[in-house]
């Protein structure tokens, strides 16, 4: 749930701009914005997690992200757009390092297979986000307004969830007895370090897209008619980004189930190097693509950005028993 609402706003980017007004420059500045606020909070929520031992973060993270991202139909300028945009992204980057460590104790020994279903779930809100938001918005001009409804079962969720974690603890059962030798402990460091920065590289690439993808889906809407005014183009364009945004969640969940059920716990390695690689070309060859085969590639392209991310994940944890929370934040937060 948290994720459809994530996803409500990358591909509404023209009908927000056309709306209030935004220059080209502050378009993209918003959609920026959001996943950079949420990165960058991930860490400072799950240090806070991890001090204070407390769940709370994570089902009110849920709570305000639900509140914002659906009230975004009310911004009527860049400056309110910002606000409701950056809490809204500011309570996704809460949820996830507790909701993530949580899953990871709760499943034990399976770890990784807990990892890959919370992911998996992500990627699926993620999916079905951008089709709710576009079609609403395109009912009218204030089809938009709509969305302010859809905070409710957000918030009686929040409220589940609460209940459900609260007790739960997000730590290895011995991680006090846990002791490293200084050598081991800066490797395993050294190591989420660039777990850390293979994700933060692959996600801002993902940003990139998700931007590129409005533009082109525009390009596409206009070359319905020429006498298209200017909202309408970027009202019907965001019912082609929605479904772009859409495919790249969707190829994102696939590969993230696929390689969180079929890589094997000391076997990590190789299908992080590789699997990017042998997926770069479906970004390389998108601006030379047509309708059908742009749809094809951004399919690809999720394949490409997220296989490897709860294998990532999982092993972080592994690697710091001690501070799951924080090394979570750090692998998806990036």
């Amino acid at each position: 749930m948290v994720d459809v609402y994530a996803g409500f706003i990358p591909p509404l980017i023209g009908v927000l701009q056309v709306r209030c007004g935004l220059t080209a420059w502050q378009a993209a500045a918003l959609l920026s914005m959001g996943p950079l606020v949420s990165g960058l909070s991930q860490p400072l929520f799950a240090w806070l997690t991890d001090h204070t031992d407390s769940r709370l973060f994570g089902s009110a993270g849920l709570a305000v992200a639900a509140a914002c991202l659906s009230c975004i139909g009310l911004a009527g300028d860049f400056t309110t757009l910002l606000l409701l945009y950056g809490l809204g992204m500011l309570g996704v980057g809460a949820f996830h390092p507790v909701a993530a460590a949580s899953v990871g104790q709760l499943a034990g020994r399976r770890r990784s297979a807990g990892v890959t279903a919370f992911f998996v779930a992500g990627m699926l809100g993620a999916t079905v986000g951008p089709i709710i938001s576009t079609r609403m918005a395109g009912f009218g001009p204030d089809g938009i307004d709509l969305l302010r409804w859809l905070m409710i079962p957000g918030l009686i969720v929040a409220l589940l969830l609460h209940l459900a974690i609260r007790n739960v603890p997000h730590r290895h059962h011995e991680h006090r007895a846990i002791r490293f030798e200084p050598d081991e402990t800066r490797l395993r460091w050294l190591t989420v370090l660039l777990l850390f920065a293979g994700n933060a590289m692959r996600y801002s690439v993902n940003v990139g897209l998700m931007y590129l993808y409005v533009r082109w889906a525009e390009s596409l809407a206009a070359g319905g008619g020429p006498s298209l005014e200017s909202e309408q183009i970027a009202r019907l364009g965001s019912v082609h980004a929605g479904e772009l945004n859409a495919l790249n969640m969707l190829g994102m969940g696939v590969g993230g189930f696929t390689a969180g059920m079929l890589v094997r716990r000391g076997r990590e390695k190789m299908p992080i190097v590789l699997v990017p690689l042998l997926l770069a070309p479906a970004i390389a060859l998108f601006p030379l693509a047509g309708r059908g085969a742009g749809y094809l590639l951004a399919l690809a392209a999720g394949v490409g950005h997220a296989s490897v991310h709860p294998v990532t994940t999982s092993l972080a944890q592994r690697l710091l028993p001690h501070r799951t929370s924080l090394a979570s934040s750090l692998t998806m937060g990036g």
